[in-house]
Protein backbone atom coordinates (compact mmCIF):
# COMPACT_ATOMS: atom_id res chain seq x y z
CA UNK A 1 0.00 0.00 0.00
CA UNK A 2 1.34 3.43 -1.03
CA UNK A 3 0.01 6.83 0.04
CA UNK A 4 -0.62 9.29 -2.81
CA UNK A 5 -0.48 12.90 -1.64
CA UNK A 6 -1.95 14.16 -4.92
CA UNK A 7 -5.37 12.49 -4.71
CA UNK A 8 -5.20 11.80 -0.95
CA UNK A 9 -5.88 8.04 -1.03
CA UNK A 10 -4.14 4.79 -0.16
CA UNK A 11 -3.19 2.95 -3.35
CA UNK A 12 -3.39 -0.78 -2.73
CA UNK A 13 -1.95 -1.82 -6.11
CA UNK A 14 0.19 0.96 -7.62
CA UNK A 15 1.37 0.75 -11.22
CA UNK A 16 5.00 -0.26 -11.68
CA UNK A 17 6.33 0.80 -15.09
CA UNK A 18 10.04 0.95 -15.96
CA UNK A 19 11.05 1.11 -12.32
CA UNK A 20 8.59 3.91 -11.56
CA UNK A 21 5.81 3.48 -8.98
CA UNK A 22 2.78 5.46 -10.17
CA UNK A 23 -0.63 6.15 -8.68
CA UNK A 24 -3.29 4.08 -10.41
CA UNK A 25 -5.86 6.90 -10.01
CA UNK A 26 -4.13 10.16 -10.94
CA UNK A 27 -0.95 8.79 -12.54
CA UNK A 28 1.50 10.74 -10.35
CA UNK A 29 4.99 9.24 -10.03
CA UNK A 30 5.39 8.34 -6.36
CA UNK A 31 8.79 6.69 -6.46
CA UNK A 32 11.46 6.05 -9.05
CA UNK A 33 14.01 3.27 -8.86
CA UNK A 34 16.25 2.98 -11.90
CA UNK A 35 18.01 -0.35 -12.29
CA UNK A 36 19.88 -2.24 -14.96
CA UNK A 37 20.38 -5.93 -15.68
CA UNK A 38 23.99 -5.38 -16.79
CA UNK A 39 26.68 -5.23 -14.07
CA UNK A 40 28.54 -1.94 -13.80
CA UNK A 41 31.81 -1.19 -12.03
CA UNK A 42 33.08 2.00 -10.43
CA UNK A 43 36.35 2.95 -8.78
CA UNK A 44 36.49 3.65 -5.08
CA UNK A 45 38.72 6.10 -3.22
CA UNK A 46 41.71 3.74 -3.38
CA UNK A 47 41.40 3.31 -7.14
CA UNK A 48 40.13 -0.26 -7.05
CA UNK A 49 37.19 -1.35 -9.16
CA UNK A 50 34.06 -2.54 -7.36
CA UNK A 51 30.58 -3.60 -8.38
CA UNK A 52 28.14 -0.67 -8.48
CA UNK A 53 24.55 -0.86 -7.27
CA UNK A 54 22.91 -3.73 -5.46
CA UNK A 55 21.22 -7.00 -6.35
CA UNK A 56 17.46 -7.11 -6.71
CA UNK A 57 15.36 -10.05 -5.56
CA UNK A 58 14.17 -12.49 -8.21
CA UNK A 59 11.04 -14.55 -8.62
CA UNK A 60 12.90 -17.81 -8.04
CA UNK A 61 14.31 -16.75 -4.66
CA UNK A 62 12.47 -13.86 -3.03
CA UNK A 63 14.74 -13.69 0.01
CA UNK A 64 18.17 -15.12 0.66
CA UNK A 65 18.92 -17.13 3.78
CA UNK A 66 20.65 -14.21 5.46
CA UNK A 67 17.79 -11.87 4.59
CA UNK A 68 15.23 -14.36 5.91
CA UNK A 69 17.24 -14.69 9.13
CA UNK A 70 17.28 -10.90 9.47
CA UNK A 71 13.50 -10.76 9.01
CA UNK A 72 13.00 -13.47 11.63
CA UNK A 73 15.15 -11.55 14.10
CA UNK A 74 13.17 -8.39 13.35
CA UNK A 75 9.90 -10.24 13.93
CA UNK A 76 11.17 -11.48 17.30
CA UNK A 77 12.25 -7.95 18.22
CA UNK A 78 8.87 -6.50 17.27
CA UNK A 79 7.04 -9.16 19.29
CA UNK A 80 9.33 -8.44 22.26
CA UNK A 81 8.41 -4.73 22.16
CA UNK A 82 4.71 -5.61 21.85
CA UNK A 83 4.87 -7.90 24.88
CA UNK A 84 6.78 -5.32 26.92
CA UNK A 85 4.24 -2.56 26.17
CA UNK A 86 1.18 -4.87 26.25
CA UNK A 87 0.17 -3.99 22.70
CA UNK A 88 -2.75 -6.15 21.65
CA UNK A 89 -3.48 -7.23 18.09
CA UNK A 90 -1.21 -10.26 17.82
CA UNK A 91 0.13 -11.27 14.42
CA UNK A 92 -1.94 -8.68 12.56
CA UNK A 93 0.03 -5.85 14.17
CA UNK A 94 3.36 -7.71 14.18
CA UNK A 95 3.13 -8.71 10.51
CA UNK A 96 2.15 -5.19 9.47
CA UNK A 97 5.16 -3.78 11.32
CA UNK A 98 7.37 -6.49 9.79
CA UNK A 99 6.24 -5.51 6.29
CA UNK A 100 7.30 -1.93 6.95
CA UNK A 101 10.62 -3.17 8.32
CA UNK A 102 11.12 -5.28 5.18
CA UNK A 103 10.66 -2.20 2.98
CA UNK A 104 13.16 -0.31 5.12
CA UNK A 105 15.56 -3.24 4.86
CA UNK A 106 15.29 -3.40 1.06
CA UNK A 107 16.01 0.33 0.78
CA UNK A 108 19.07 0.09 3.07
CA UNK A 109 17.40 2.22 5.76
CA UNK A 110 18.74 -0.03 8.51
CA UNK A 111 22.37 0.71 7.67
CA UNK A 112 23.96 2.96 10.29
CA UNK A 113 20.94 2.75 12.58
CA UNK A 114 20.23 0.51 15.54
CA UNK A 115 17.78 -2.19 14.58
CA UNK A 116 15.80 -1.66 17.80
CA UNK A 117 15.09 1.93 16.78
CA UNK A 118 13.93 0.91 13.31
CA UNK A 119 11.74 -1.86 14.74
CA UNK A 120 10.19 0.54 17.25
CA UNK A 121 9.55 3.13 14.51
CA UNK A 122 7.85 0.50 12.31
CA UNK A 123 5.71 -0.66 15.21
CA UNK A 124 4.80 2.92 16.14
CA UNK A 125 3.63 3.63 12.57
CA UNK A 126 1.47 0.50 12.74
CA UNK A 127 0.01 1.63 16.08
CA UNK A 128 -0.80 5.06 14.63
CA UNK A 129 -2.55 3.49 11.62
CA UNK A 130 -4.59 1.14 13.87
CA UNK A 131 -5.26 3.91 16.48
CA UNK A 132 -3.50 2.16 19.33
CA UNK A 133 -3.10 4.32 22.47
CA UNK A 134 0.69 4.48 22.55
CA UNK A 135 3.01 7.46 22.43
CA UNK A 136 6.50 7.62 21.01
CA UNK A 137 7.88 8.19 24.50
CA UNK A 138 6.53 4.78 25.56
CA UNK A 139 8.79 3.11 23.02
CA UNK A 140 11.79 5.26 23.94
CA UNK A 141 11.27 4.49 27.63
CA UNK A 142 11.28 0.75 26.91
CA UNK A 143 14.39 1.00 24.72
CA UNK A 144 16.05 3.43 27.20
CA UNK A 145 16.82 5.77 24.33
CA UNK A 146 16.33 9.50 23.90
CA UNK A 147 12.85 10.18 22.53
CA UNK A 148 14.26 12.74 20.07
CA UNK A 149 16.61 10.13 18.60
CA UNK A 150 13.70 7.75 18.10
CA UNK A 151 11.57 10.59 16.75
CA UNK A 152 14.23 11.40 14.15
CA UNK A 153 14.25 7.78 12.98
CA UNK A 154 10.45 7.81 12.83
CA UNK A 155 10.36 10.98 10.69
CA UNK A 156 13.09 9.70 8.39
CA UNK A 157 11.21 6.43 7.95
CA UNK A 158 8.00 8.32 7.13
CA UNK A 159 9.91 10.31 4.54
CA UNK A 160 11.28 7.09 3.04
CA UNK A 161 7.78 5.58 2.85
CA UNK A 162 6.27 8.79 1.42
CA UNK A 163 4.09 9.22 4.52
CA UNK A 164 4.97 12.86 5.22
CA UNK A 165 1.58 13.99 3.86
CA UNK A 166 -0.29 11.02 5.35
CA UNK A 167 -2.95 11.74 8.01
CA UNK A 168 -1.05 9.65 10.59
CA UNK A 169 1.70 12.27 10.49
CA UNK A 170 -0.21 15.48 9.76
CA UNK A 171 -3.34 14.96 11.87
CA UNK A 172 -3.07 15.52 15.63
CA UNK A 173 -3.44 12.56 17.96
CA UNK A 174 -6.79 12.36 19.71
CA UNK A 175 -6.16 12.49 23.51
CA UNK A 176 -9.30 10.42 24.12
CA UNK A 177 -7.46 7.32 22.88
CA UNK A 178 -5.15 7.33 25.91
CA UNK A 179 -7.65 7.93 28.72
CA UNK A 180 -8.52 4.27 29.45
CA UNK A 181 -4.89 3.15 29.27
CA UNK A 182 -3.70 5.90 31.60
CA UNK A 183 -6.59 5.20 33.99
CA UNK A 184 -5.60 1.55 34.24
CA UNK A 185 -1.98 2.42 34.94
CA UNK A 186 -2.87 5.14 37.45
CA UNK A 187 -5.39 3.26 39.60
CA UNK A 188 -4.33 -0.34 38.96
CA UNK A 189 -7.66 -1.31 37.39
CA UNK A 190 -10.57 0.06 35.44
CA UNK A 191 -12.45 3.02 36.88
CA UNK A 192 -15.35 3.62 34.47
CA UNK A 193 -16.60 6.70 36.33
CA UNK A 194 -13.18 8.37 36.32
CA UNK A 195 -12.56 7.47 32.68
CA UNK A 196 -15.96 8.79 31.55
CA UNK A 197 -15.54 12.09 33.38
CA UNK A 198 -12.03 12.42 31.96
CA UNK A 199 -13.37 11.87 28.43
CA UNK A 200 -16.00 14.57 29.00
CA UNK A 201 -13.26 16.90 30.27
CA UNK A 202 -11.17 16.23 27.15
CA UNK A 203 -14.16 17.06 24.94
CA UNK A 204 -14.73 20.26 26.92
CA UNK A 205 -11.07 21.28 26.56
CA UNK A 206 -11.27 20.64 22.81
CA UNK A 207 -14.19 23.04 22.54
CA UNK A 208 -12.19 25.64 24.51
CA UNK A 209 -9.17 25.32 22.15
CA UNK A 210 -6.90 23.87 24.85
CA UNK A 211 -5.83 21.01 22.58
CA UNK A 212 -4.54 23.32 19.83
CA UNK A 213 -0.73 23.26 19.70
CA UNK A 214 -0.35 21.01 22.76
CA UNK A 215 0.70 17.42 23.27
CA UNK A 216 -2.08 14.93 24.06
CA UNK A 217 -0.31 13.76 27.23
CA UNK A 218 -0.78 17.16 28.88
CA UNK A 219 -4.51 17.22 28.07
CA UNK A 220 -4.90 13.67 29.41
CA UNK A 221 -2.99 14.55 32.58
CA UNK A 222 -5.28 17.47 33.42
CA UNK A 223 -8.42 15.45 32.64
CA UNK A 224 -7.36 12.53 34.83
CA UNK A 225 -6.22 14.75 37.71
CA UNK A 226 -9.45 16.77 37.79
CA UNK A 227 -11.60 13.66 37.34
CA UNK A 228 -9.86 11.80 40.16
CA UNK A 229 -10.24 14.69 42.59
CA UNK A 230 -13.87 15.21 41.57
CA UNK A 231 -14.72 11.62 42.50
CA UNK A 232 -12.84 11.71 45.80
CA UNK A 233 -9.84 9.60 44.79
CA UNK A 234 -6.44 10.38 46.26
CA UNK A 235 -4.10 11.30 43.44
CA UNK A 236 -1.08 13.60 43.49
CA UNK A 237 0.48 15.57 40.66
CA UNK A 238 3.64 13.46 40.80
CA UNK A 239 1.63 10.28 40.20
CA UNK A 240 -0.01 11.87 37.16
CA UNK A 241 3.29 13.06 35.71
CA UNK A 242 4.86 9.60 36.01
CA UNK A 243 2.01 7.99 34.09
CA UNK A 244 1.46 10.52 31.29
CA UNK A 245 5.17 11.48 30.91
CA UNK A 246 4.99 15.24 31.50
CA UNK A 247 6.63 17.50 34.05
CA UNK A 248 4.74 19.03 36.97
CA UNK A 249 5.16 22.56 35.59
CA UNK A 250 3.35 21.57 32.39
CA UNK A 251 0.52 20.00 34.39
CA UNK A 252 0.21 23.18 36.48
CA UNK A 253 0.03 25.35 33.34
CA UNK A 254 -2.70 23.18 31.82
CA UNK A 255 -4.64 23.33 35.12
CA UNK A 256 -4.47 27.13 35.14
CA UNK A 257 -5.67 27.22 31.54
CA UNK A 258 -8.57 24.91 32.36
CA UNK A 259 -9.44 27.02 35.40
CA UNK A 260 -9.88 30.05 33.13
CA UNK A 261 -12.46 28.26 30.97
CA UNK A 262 -16.20 28.20 31.61
CA UNK A 263 -16.13 24.53 32.66
CA UNK A 264 -13.37 25.20 35.18
CA UNK A 265 -15.76 27.01 37.52
CA UNK A 266 -18.47 24.33 37.60
CA UNK A 267 -19.06 21.63 40.16
CA UNK A 268 -19.00 17.98 39.11
CA UNK A 269 -22.81 17.78 39.00
CA UNK A 270 -23.10 21.00 36.99
CA UNK A 271 -20.39 19.83 34.63
CA UNK A 272 -22.08 16.45 34.02
CA UNK A 273 -25.40 18.18 33.35
CA UNK A 274 -23.76 20.59 30.92
CA UNK A 275 -21.91 17.71 29.20
CA UNK A 276 -25.15 15.77 28.71
CA UNK A 277 -26.81 18.82 27.18
CA UNK A 278 -23.87 19.40 24.84
CA UNK A 279 -23.85 15.74 23.82
CA UNK A 280 -27.58 15.84 23.02
CA UNK A 281 -27.15 18.98 20.93
CA UNK A 282 -24.19 17.53 19.01
CA UNK A 283 -26.16 14.37 18.25
CA UNK A 284 -28.98 16.50 16.86
CA UNK A 285 -26.63 18.44 14.57
CA UNK A 286 -27.02 17.45 10.90
CA UNK A 287 -27.04 19.25 7.55
CA UNK A 288 -30.84 19.30 7.66
CA UNK A 289 -31.14 20.83 11.15
CA UNK A 290 -28.09 23.04 10.97
CA UNK A 291 -26.12 24.73 13.76
CA UNK A 292 -27.01 27.73 15.88
CA UNK A 293 -24.54 29.91 14.03
CA UNK A 294 -26.05 31.11 10.75
CA UNK A 295 -22.68 31.40 9.03
CA UNK A 296 -21.80 27.78 9.83
CA UNK A 297 -25.27 26.73 8.76
CA UNK A 298 -24.63 28.26 5.34
CA UNK A 299 -21.33 26.40 5.07
CA UNK A 300 -22.99 23.10 5.93
CA UNK A 301 -25.98 23.46 3.61
CA UNK A 302 -23.95 24.70 0.66
CA UNK A 303 -23.11 21.79 -1.71
CA UNK A 304 -19.39 21.63 -2.41
CA UNK A 305 -16.82 19.19 -3.70
CA UNK A 306 -15.22 16.85 -1.20
CA UNK A 307 -11.93 18.04 0.23
CA UNK A 308 -11.28 15.03 2.48
CA UNK A 309 -9.30 11.87 1.73
CA UNK A 310 -12.34 10.35 -0.02
CA UNK A 311 -12.18 12.95 -2.77
CA UNK A 312 -13.07 11.39 -6.12
CA UNK A 313 -14.78 8.35 -4.56
CA UNK A 314 -18.25 9.50 -5.63
CA UNK A 315 -19.56 10.01 -2.07
CA UNK A 316 -21.82 13.07 -1.66
CA UNK A 317 -20.72 15.94 0.64
CA UNK A 318 -22.24 15.60 4.11
CA UNK A 319 -21.11 18.79 5.83
CA UNK A 320 -18.28 21.34 5.51
CA UNK A 321 -17.26 19.69 2.19
CA UNK A 322 -16.56 16.45 4.08
CA UNK A 323 -18.13 13.03 3.69
CA UNK A 324 -20.15 11.55 6.55
CA UNK A 325 -17.30 9.47 8.04
CA UNK A 326 -14.73 12.28 7.86
CA UNK A 327 -17.22 14.77 9.31
CA UNK A 328 -17.87 12.45 12.26
CA UNK A 329 -14.11 12.08 12.81
CA UNK A 330 -13.71 15.88 12.66
CA UNK A 331 -16.46 16.45 15.23
CA UNK A 332 -14.96 13.82 17.54
CA UNK A 333 -11.44 15.22 17.23
CA UNK A 334 -12.29 18.92 17.50
CA UNK A 335 -15.05 18.63 20.07
CA UNK A 336 -17.65 20.08 17.72
CA UNK A 337 -18.32 23.50 16.27
CA UNK A 338 -20.95 24.51 18.82
CA UNK A 339 -21.01 25.37 22.56
CA UNK A 340 -17.35 26.36 22.60
CA UNK A 341 -15.51 29.57 23.37
CA UNK A 342 -13.70 31.70 20.84
CA UNK A 343 -10.00 31.01 20.15
CA UNK A 344 -7.63 32.60 22.73
CA UNK A 345 -5.97 34.78 20.08
CA UNK A 346 -9.39 36.09 19.02
CA UNK A 347 -10.28 36.79 22.66
CA UNK A 348 -7.05 38.77 23.17
CA UNK A 349 -7.63 40.74 19.96
CA UNK A 350 -11.21 41.55 21.00
CA UNK A 351 -10.04 42.64 24.46
CA UNK A 352 -7.37 44.92 22.96
CA UNK A 353 -9.91 46.36 20.52
CA UNK A 354 -12.41 47.12 23.31
CA UNK A 355 -9.67 48.71 25.46
CA UNK A 356 -8.59 50.85 22.52
CA UNK A 357 -12.19 51.98 21.95
CA UNK A 358 -12.62 52.82 25.64
CA UNK A 359 -9.36 54.80 25.70
CA UNK A 360 -10.38 56.66 22.55
CA UNK A 361 -13.78 57.46 24.09
CA UNK A 362 -12.15 58.72 27.31
CA UNK A 363 -9.74 60.92 25.35
CA UNK A 364 -12.64 62.31 23.33
CA UNK A 365 -14.58 63.12 26.50
CA UNK A 366 -11.52 64.85 27.97
CA UNK A 367 -11.10 66.98 24.86
CA UNK A 368 -14.79 67.89 24.91
CA UNK A 369 -14.64 69.09 28.54
CA UNK A 370 -11.61 71.27 27.83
Amino acid sequence: MVWCSSCGTNIIRPDNVDGKICCSLCGRVLDEDNFSQEPQFTKNASGQSQLSGRYMKTIQAEYSLSRERTRNEAYDGICHIMNALNIDGGDSIANAALNIYTIALERNFTRGRRRELVQAACLYITCRVNKKPYLLIDFSEHLRMNVYVLGAVFLQLCQLLSLVEHPIVKNPVDPSLFIHRFTDRLFGGRKPIVARTALLLVASMKRDWMQTGRKPSGICGVALYVSALAHGLKCSKSEITKVVHICEATLTKRLIEFENTESGGLTIDEFNTKAEEDEKEENMISPSTGLNDCRINELISEPKELICEHKGSGEPPFALSLCKSCYGYFIKLSGGLNKGSEPPAFQRAEMERKMAEENAAENQDTLTLH
